[in-house]
């Protein structure tokens, strides 16, 4: 079982990760993979934006790279055309890694894939399942002040970045035929546990098992 758990900035994905990972599951995040990957294309992107988005000791700064492209959409999906093949890349190798490990325990392999941007490269044709987090914008801004530190400016632009986000992954999800769950998270611990346990118990069976 591969779900795809997604949601727009600041919406308590990774909380929601972290409670599947209390559960036993093998939780991916791709933000994490992403800044290898940015690690990894450092000169693409440093020829892409200029040499100003490197820190002293040579590496990515991307707080840099973000004041960048939060604000201007082409420089955004340049900086998704560098990076986000080489972080699918990772993301492939360590789901391969996870589903070898599970059959060698003789266990189902459970895997959760936490991306904002699960929509694009490809991911959610992977996914059994796709599970997306919403919460309320004044929360969602207060969380990306505190957790970033950014203004409330900043913090709303890259809401508003993510805009399109949700109708794009639904019309992927139907051509794809995986279904959607929607969590809902207001900013309780204990109410967003009611909700992970809700959700375990309506997950389909994997794709490559259906109808067998």
């Amino acid at each position: 079982m591969l779900i795809g758990l997604t949601g727009g900035y600041c919406s308590g994905k990774n909380e929601a990760a972290a409670l599947l990972a209390s559960r036993g599951w093998t939780c991916f995040d791709v933000d994490r993979i992403g800044h290898e990957a940015v690690d990894l294309a450092r000169d693409a992107i440093a020829e892409r934006f200029g040499t100003g988005v490197l820190a002293p000791d040579g590496s990515v700064d991307r707080r840099a790279v973000a004041r960048i492209v939060f604000s201007d959409p082409r420089a955004l999906a340049g900086q998704e055309a560098i990076v986000h093949p080489v972080a699918i890349r990772l993301l492939g190798e360590r789901i391969s890694a996870a589903e070898a490990e599970a059959r060698a325990a003789g266990r189902p392999a459970r895997i959760c894939v936490n991306a904002a941007l699960l929509h694009r490269g490809g991911l959610l044709a992977s996914c059994d399942a796709i599970v997306e987090l919403r919460a309320p914008l004044l929360l969602r801004l207060r969380r990306g002040m505190r957790r970033d530190g950014l203004g409330p400016l900043a913090v709303l632009r890259r809401i508003w970045s993510q805009r399109g986000f949700r109708p794009a992954l639904r019309a992927l999800a139907r051509g794809a035929g995986r279904p959607i769950f929607i969590l809902f998270n207001k900013g309780g611990l204990d109410e967003l546990t009611r909700g992970i346990d809700r959700l375990l118990g309506r997950l389909p069976p994997p794709i490559a098992a259906k109808g067998s």
